[in-house]
């Protein structure tokens, strides 16, 4: 901390903190992010487990998938270590020792908000990753390779990405009551959150034009009368999985987009040379609210981006119903490849029995044995 961006006393800054971290809506947000954090990690786990024992779901996708689920993991966590943090100083620590943790040493608190902000930006990438993936799949409907290769070039930009705000982790100058890292660097985390934002109306455009120019050639298709059964069924599979990524890019473009109207409306634009001064103070008390709510809805939203997936998709759902031992409740009728496999080669055996009795009599047939009649 440099006393000369110091415009306050100790007593003024520990004040402040105590009216923000006392407040009523910051007590139920940590309550509601204790119970809901741990939920929506426990889904996000097993919807994983089920897009990957899901057949029918190209590779690539998959891999991007579960990229998206291991991302919003690691936000979660974050969220919950964060919750535990703050509820953990407010009702365990001795009031003498609260002060110095929530405001004077902010480094514990930036470095767990920036576990956070790792897997959010991982996950925000991942619509423009999925645009990418539907786009070549899309275009190459007709051969469209069955190889990991583009979906594990694009987790790698993915996660790439994702570590460039933790290469801004510093002891800052300044010391807020309420130090989220986005008050210590305004430029740098709004310029992330607009670019996630365009990513994110891009990724939007694409998946409409890609629906659309689907639709166009289903209808061509169907009014030609073509009979390419392989290309009916890739053009099938197409639709089918673009559509079951609508849930996914509706849910992240809403987090981006609740992201960055906060920072164009709420947010107050502080940088290295800002000094704390009263009206900086009553500022960061007005802020607090707009952060601890952005954390709240982010485990919900994960939760119900579970429940659109689970509802779109007649396969991941009864794949997750299965992961999860919830199939005992809500069974799930056997459509698996197993049954398929047997009533078929079940079928192809009584025909191979049925074509042997055939050939077995034309080569009676063939012999022209006259049975002679029994002399008594």
């Amino acid at each position: 901390m440099d006393k000369k961006y110091m415009n306050c006393t100790r007593c003024e800054l520990c004040g402040t903190a105590d009216v923000i971290h006392s407040s009523s809506f910051m007590e139920y947000s940590i309550l509601f992010r204790l119970l809901t954090s741990p939920l929506a990690t426990m889904g996000i786990g097993l919807l994983s487990a089920a897009i990957v024992k899901t057949e029918g779901i190209h590779v690539n996708t998959k891999i991007i998938l579960f990229v998206l689920c291991i991302s919003a993991i690691v936000c979660n966590a974050g969220i919950i270590v964060d919750s535990l943090y703050k509820f953990f100083i407010s009702n365990v620590m001795p009031d003498y020792m609260q002060c110095d943790f929530q405001v004077f040493n902010p480094q514990y608190g930036l470095v767990i908000r920036h576990i956070e902000i790792m897997g959010s930006t991982c996950f925000s990438t991942s619509s423009a990753a999925l645009a990418i993936e539907r786009t070549i799949a899309t275009i190459f409907y007709r051969s469209y390779s069955q190889k990991p290769t583009l979906g594990s070039i694009l987790v790698v930009f993915q996660v790439a990405i994702c570590f460039i705000p933790i290469w801004n982790i510093r002891m800052p100058k300044q010391i807020y009551p309420y130090s989220p890292p986005e008050l210590h660097d305004y430029q740098l985390y709004h310029g992330i959150s607009m670019s996630m934002t365009l990513i994110n109306a891009l990724s939007i455009f694409v998946f409409i034009v890609l629906w659309t120019v689907n639709y166009y050639r289903k209808r061509v298709m169907e009014r030609g009368h073509l009979q390419v059964v392989l290309a009916r069924h890739n053009l099938h599979d197409n639709m089918a999985t673009t559509r079951c990524m609508a849930p996914v890019i509706f849910i992240v473009c809403l987090i981006v987009a609740s992201a960055e109207l906060i920072f164009l409306m709420a947010t107050p634009k502080y940088n290295a040379d800002t000094i704390v001064t009263h009206q900086v103070l009553d500022e960061v008390i007005d802020y607090s609210f707009y952060g601890e709510l952005q954390l709240t809805i982010i485990p919900a939203l994960f939760i119900v981006l579970i429940l659109l997936l689970i509802a779109q998709s007649r396969k991941i759902r009864e794949s997750f119903l299965l992961v999860s031992n919830l199939s005992i409740c809500f069974p799930v009728k056997a459509h698996t490849a197993d049954s398929r496999s047997s009533s078929e080669s079940s079928s192809s055996s009584s025909s191979d029995v049925y074509s042997g009795r055939i050939h077995w009599s034309s080569k009676m047939d063939g012999l022209s044995i006259t049975p002679q009649d029994p002399k008594y």
